[in-house]
């Protein structure tokens, strides 16, 4: 499993396409998809695609829920 090849996360979760962020909601424990990592690389300007399987990290999932909170 390969949590290293995905670009800091608040680069490209703001910017990323809804239906890839309610995907990765929906299936935030599964490997990210090609589609997905097609994206992430083409908004930081990296390749963020692997050889193994990526997955989202415990920090990645935390962040995305306290981005998906209403603010008072």
């Amino acid at each position: 499993m390969n949590t290293t090849h995905l670009p800091s996360i608040e680069l490209w979760w703001p910017r990323l396409d809804i239906p890839a962020k309610r995907w990765l909601l929906a299936h935030e424990e599964e490997p990210l998809p090609p589609h997905i990592l097609a994206e992430i690389s083409a908004l930081c300007g990296v390749d963020a695609s692997g050889s193994e399987e990526t997955m989202l990290t415990v920090a990645d999932r935390n962040y995305i829920a306290t981005q998906m909170e209403s603010v008072d």
